[in-house]
């Protein structure tokens, strides 16, 4: 019978040992856990649609509501001319989007068409007469409204002045008008002859916005109603917030032969500033007429500006404010 072959314990022992440190060698790899990886927003929006992420919209510019006008429009213009006073739809803006601020800024002054305000050192007597102004006069001639309805220099025209001082502007103008008519009043008052005041306290903020806001100004002046110096009135249509009768303003005017003569002296503070040597202003300085004593119209209009347009101020002329 063949002996079977028995080891010691000691080779026993040490096999067992080099099995153990086995697991330890460096070319043994340990299993590597299965980590799910962290979805991205690509990933997010495939498998759980709710959670899309919106487009980027850039905000288109655009204009801030215009004022509302008067409910009976000065000037003639066409129903469809009348701005409206609809607020805006918002606007969208993505999240984390930075929103452009809006800006119409420009230049402080409107280059072409302008009067010079000069300054008086003691105030015109508001009398009808002009025998105290000897400031630059300018012509006001051009037809803006009506072109149909005027017939010449003789019809309608006048030759203006414009002056200031701290407390006032003050306007004076002699006016050629071959038929005096004025029967209407208040809010109405442009539809018979009489003054009309465009002014712009704000250029240079909305030097590029062709539409009325709060920093510009309208107004009529009446030199009197049924004849000239009777019931003389001046009317506030824009800021149409504002607008009304203006009681503060001082009027006198004087009838001719071939027309009238008109005086006004309308306080700084109806525009809501302090007045300044050199500043500028948005201005035109225009003449209504009416030759219908039966009805109640605007027949026409001229203006210093001739590309005057009411509702557009980037239309309007410049009044710079000179102090000797």
């Amino acid at each position: 019978m063949k002996k079977r072959k028995r080891y010691s314990p000691l080779i026993t022992l040490g096999l067992l040992a080099l099995l153990m440190l086995a697991c330890n060698f460096p070319f043994v790899a340990s299993p590597t856990p299965f980590v799910f990886p962290t979805p991205d927003l690509t990933m997010t929006a495939l498998f759980n649609p709710t959670l899309t992420s919106a487009p980027v919209i850039f905000p288109t510019q655009t204009s801030p509501p215009a004022w509302s006008s008067p409910t009976s429009t000065p000037q003639g213009l066409e129903p469809s001319s009348t701005p409206s006073n609809t607020p805006l739809p918002p606007t969208a803006t993505a999240t984390n989007t930075v929103t452009p601020t809006r800006s119409y800024a420009g230049p402080g002054m409107r280059p072409k068409f302008g009067m010079v305000g000069y300054y008086f050192n003691a105030a015109p007597r508001i009398d009808g007469s002009l025998e105290d102004w000897t400031l630059d006069r300018y012509l006001i001639e051009q037809v803006v409204y009506g072109k149909d309805n005027h017939s010449g220099a003789a019809d309608l025209s006048g030759r203006a002045m414009v002056g200031w001082d701290d407390k006032n502007l003050y306007l004076g103008i002699r006016v050629l008008d071959d038929k005096y008519v004025q029967n209407a009043r208040g809010s109405n008052l442009f539809k018979g002859d009489s003054l009309d005041i465009l002014l712009d306290t704000d250029v240079s903020s909305d030097f590029y916005f062709a539409e009325l806001n709060k920093d510009d100004y309208q107004i009529g002046i009446s030199p009197g109603s049924p004849s000239a110096n009777e019931n003389m009135e001046a009317y506030l249509w824009f800021p149409s917030a504002s607008s009304g009768k203006l009681t503060q303003v001082a009027i006198a005017a004087r009838a001719r032969g071939d027309g009238y003569i008109v005086e006004a002296a309308i306080p700084w503070s109806v525009f809501n500033i302090t007045p300044r040597s050199g500043q500028h202003f948005g201005f035109a300085y225009s003449i209504s007429d009416n030759d219908n004593a039966n009805q109640n119209i605007q027949q026409s209009m001229v203006s210093f500006v001739p590309i005057r347009i009411l509702t557009d101020p980037t239309t309007w002329g410049d009044l710079t404010l000179v102090k000797p």
